[in-house]
């Protein structure tokens, strides 16, 4: 309650210096002279001046931190070192993999459905960058710094030069009490386009050609789990709900090189 009314109190002060600065400053002016007016109502016009020249470093993109817009090219290196922790450490190690994409760094443009920035949205404080990579969206606020980021459709996914995927899995129970999975198997929906292998608790599968599959797990007394990879490789913790429980199954994703896929595919770690 006393937050809200110091937001009140503070807009109320605002309201009133806008309005002596935008409307009693020039009547004042006009009417009695402008070194009156300026003693008058001088603090009231440099708020007008501080909040007009702060909109329009927003409509602009001016980071008052760096003094300028932050680089185009600095935002994407920063992008893929926050969207591939591991993986990639810059633009450059990405086209390793993408040798002809380029990423889209935009101030007014939503990668998501339905999403648009106006112009309000800018003068009332969204003031974030969107840097769009051949899976996800970053966002990093005006100075570049990353806030979040976002995974884009399976139809707006920029496939690498080399389209394949795998991914390295311990797959457990949802169920606190159970000790182990009986009966555990694991098979790609075309199984002549991919392999798998289960060794105790470690999946370990790959496919030259993703496009289109799903890799479905079994257990005796749970419920199946589907997975739909995406192109890269990745590792994974996959929890299977068991029969009489009512939720889903999960999976904790995490984005690995291939050199570290290979180390790994064959489940001795």
């Amino acid at each position: 309650m006393l937050m809200m009314l110091g937001l009140l109190l503070c807009a109320l002060l605002v309201l009133t210096a806008l309005v002596r600065g935008l409307l009693l400053f020039p009547w004042c002016g006009a009417r009695r002279g402008w070194s009156l007016a300026l003693r008058r109502y001088g603090l009231s016009v440099l708020l007008c001046v501080s909040v007009t020249a702060w909109e329009l470093g927003a409509l602009y993109g001016f980071s008052w931190r760096h003094l300028g817009r932050v680089s185009q090219v600095e935002m994407a290196n920063t992008a893929v070192a926050y969207a591939y922790p591991q993986v990639y450490a810059d633009l450059g190690e990405l086209r390793h993999d993408y040798a002809r994409f380029r990423p889209s760094v935009s101030y007014w443009n939503s990668w998501r459905f339905e999403e648009r920035i106006t112009v309000w949205d800018k003068l009332l404080g969204d003031t974030d960058y969107q840097v769009r990579l051949p899976d996800r969206v970053v966002v990093l606020n005006v100075h570049g710094t990353p806030q979040y980021d976002y995974a884009l459709e399976d139809e707006q996914i920029i496939a690498p030069d080399r389209a394949d995927m795998g991914l390295i899995a311990r797959v457990q129970s949802r169920d606190s009490y159970a000790t182990e999975l009986q009966d555990l198997q694991a098979s790609w929906s075309q199984p002549g386009r991919g392999e798998v292998r289960l060794q105790e608790r470690c999946l370990s599968a790959y496919s030259a050609q993703p496009r289109g599959l799903n890799l479905q797990l079994t257990a005796k007394e749970h419920h199946p789990l589907t997975i739909t990879p995406r192109f890269g490789f990745y590792r994974m913790t996959l929890g299977l709900s068991p029969a009489d429980d009512y939720g889903y199954g999960s999976q904790d994703i995490q984005r690995i090189s291939r050199a570290e896929f290979m180390r790994l595919r064959d489940c001795n770690d």
